[in-house]
């Protein structure tokens, strides 16, 4: 009787044991399936607004941008996380396009820009200390990066009060390049929102030198 109740009582032990084990391993599993979703393949979408925009003109005088430019980007990307220390590295392929109308002293013209740039994010992980300092602050990463590449640059309905000038149409491929810095805050291991300052600076074209702008973006991204 002793025997069989004894018998009874390991079985009961083992029985939680091994359910505690079941438990344990759905969490470990699920834990691994967040960390894969969170710094996986990543695509996003971003809108913003040039702040300045200038460039020397070959003829003399500068063009600029006096409401801001829109800017359109959609990026796709893979990010990696380090397991030593807190950081996020991230590599994308990003298109922008960015419309705009720059004047000078007697010259004016409509631009419209498409670029490609490769580029390289490195950002501040935080996610790994969310038992201390909770879920919401643990999902904020603030990140810098650069990159580059090249595009195509349009510029159409040039005119001029100055007679002595001839309006000037451009249709170009040139290099650019670019830096940024921004903070990102993810939810739900997969969905993020992002707001990021950005400085373009692009190849010198035919009749235009020195061409540069800065900006900023918010926008979207997901990882899967």
């Amino acid at each position: 009787m002793r025997t069989t109740l004894l018998l009874s009582a390991l079985l009961s032990v083992s029985s939680v044991f091994a359910a505690e084990l079941g438990l344990k391993s759905l969490g470990d599993a699920a834990e691994g399936q967040s960390a894969k979703r969170k710094y996986g393949p990543y695509v996003g979408v971003s809108v913003g607004e040039t702040m300045s925009q200038s460039g020397s003109l070959r003829g003399g005088g500068t063009l600029e941008d006096q409401d801001g430019a829109a800017i359109f980007s959609i990026e796709v990307g893979k990010s990696w996380k380090w397991k030593k220390l807190p950081i996020m590295t991230s590599l994308d392929v990003e298109g922008t396009f960015m419309s705009t109308t720059l004047t000078g002293k007697a010259v004016e013209a409509d631009m419209n820009s498409l670029f490609f740039n490769l580029n390289g994010t490195i950002g501040l992980d935080l996610y790994r200390y969310r038992a201390r300092i909770g879920k919401f602050a643990a999902g904020f990463r603030p990140y810098i990066g650069g990159g580059f590449g090249g595009g195509q640059v349009w510029f159409r309905n040039a005119s001029s009060t100055d007679p002595t000038q001839t309006p000037f149409t451009i249709d170009e491929f040139i290099n650019s390049w670019n830096w940024y810095a921004g903070v990102e805050w993810t939810w739900k291991d997969q969905y993020s929102i992002f707001a990021e300052y950005r400085d373009f600076h692009f190849g010198d074209l035919e009749d235009l030198r020195g061409y540069s702008a800065d900006g900023y973006l918010v926008g979207f991204r997901y990882r899967y």
